[in-house]
């Protein structure tokens, strides 16, 4: 990893990561080289023991294919609306089944905030 040396590069990556701004390949390709990095024992990230566990943590909670959104489902206001249980902005250009079990498609208007429109 040549960009990545330290804890705090590799947390940034991973919030980047887990706001959104880094995902498909880009997520795929960093999660597999900060899996690598905590297997190997030459440890090039320098990390201790808590900045270990830390970052195993952080990585648990964004793997997985929705791992953005996971969290969202539980609160209140995403429960009581006919749309998606997720925010709009931050899966703008998706198409997902709301909790009317209608298609939404997430648009942006032309102040550049992403929408929930039936299909």
């Amino acid at each position: 990893m040549p960009f990545i040396r330290n804890y705090r590069e590799a947390m940034a990556v991973l919030n980047s990561i887990g706001s959104g701004k880094c995902s498909g390949k880009c997520k795929s390709n960093w999660m597999r080289n900060f899996r690598n990095a905590l297997k190997t024992k030459t440890n090039p990230l320098k990390l201790t023991k808590t900045e270990r566990k830390n970052m195993t943590k952080r990585m648990k909670t964004l793997s997985g294919r929705n791992a953005v959104n996971s969290y969202s489902k539980t609160l209140k206001k995403y429960k009581s609306r006919n749309s998606p249980p997720y925010p709009a902005n931050q899966n703008c250009g998706k198409e997902m089944k709301g909790n009317d079990g209608l298609m939404y498609v997430s648009q942006s208007n032309k102040n550049g905030v992403c929408t929930w429109r039936k299909k």
